[in-house]
Formats: structure tokens, C-alpha cells, sequence
């Protein structure tokens, strides 16, 4: 990868964790741009379009990763088999792109946690729900 396209593809993974998926596809946009034409940048880059295509199909049940739950757990569980394929030599430059892109957005997952702010939704949900049903009675 292109030493500038690191701050863009961080940029990239918030978007897409932040489900800002028109930002998103504007700085992939951009990121076409920046990166070179190598198999490993060519399968990166892939990865990076399929995540945005996975989050834009969010209900779609044969789609691997919106039927994980991100926990810390499941994310550094992906994070070290997406680096492990990364790095395997039975793979070509092309699939070990692919599999690094996946191990950046699952380290870029770590770090945002986003589960911590579903979880925090969850409970003002219910306590929203709670108080609504004192006030109905």
C-alpha cells in the first residue's frame, strides 16, 4: 500500500464502521487513485469494495461478516486469521492483499469497538421503553 493511502483507508474504516457509507465510497474513490497497480494492491483494494458492498447489503444472510457479531472477542479472532492468510505463502499477492485489507478494517474494528455504543443504544432503548410504559399506566 501506498505510504499516503494509510491516513485514507483508516478514514475509509471509520466510515464504514460509523455506517457513513456515502463518505465511504467517496474516499474509495480517492483511494483508487492513490494506490499502485500490484496484485497485493489490486486484491486490497478489492477487499476495501467488498466491505463497502457488505454494509450496504446489511440484510443479507449469506454475507460472512454482517452475520458476525463484532465483539472483542470475534474481532481479534478475525484479526489473527485475516493476518494468518495474510501471510501465508500458499496464497498469491493478489489473496494476501485481500486478507491484509480485512486485518486492517478488523484492527480498525478494535479499536473504534463499535459494540461498546450498540450495547450503550440497547440499554437507552430499554430504559426509553421502561418509562413510557410508567407513564401509559
Amino acid at each position: 500500500m501506498v505510504e499516503g493511502a494509510k491516513d485514507g483507508v483508516s478514514q475509509y474504516f471509520q466510515f464504514i464502521i460509523e455506517r457513513r457509507l456515502g463518505e465511504a465510497e467517496k474516499k474509495l474513490e480517492e483511494l483508487k487513485q492513490e494506490f499502485g497497480r500490484s496484485q497485493r494492491e489490486t486484491g486490497y483494494l478489492k477487499a476495501l469494495e467488498g466491505l463497502l458492498l457488505t454494509y450496504r447489503s446489511s440484510g443479507d444472510r449469506y454475507l460472512y461478516l454482517t452475520n458476525v457479531e463484532l465483539t472483542g472477542k470475534n474481532v481479534e479472532a478475525l484479526k489473527k486469521e485475516f493476518t494468518e492468510q495474510a501471510g501465508s505463502l500458499l496464497h498469491a499477492d493478489y489473496d494476501r492483499g485481500y486478507f491484509s485489507a480485512l486485518a486492517d478494517f478488523m484492527g480498525a474494528v478494535s479499536k473504534l469497538r463499535p459494540w461498546r455504543r450498540q450495547q450503550a443504544e440497547k440499554t437507552a432503548d430499554k430504559k426509553r421503553a421502561a418509562e413510557n410504559s410508567t407513564v401509559a399506566q
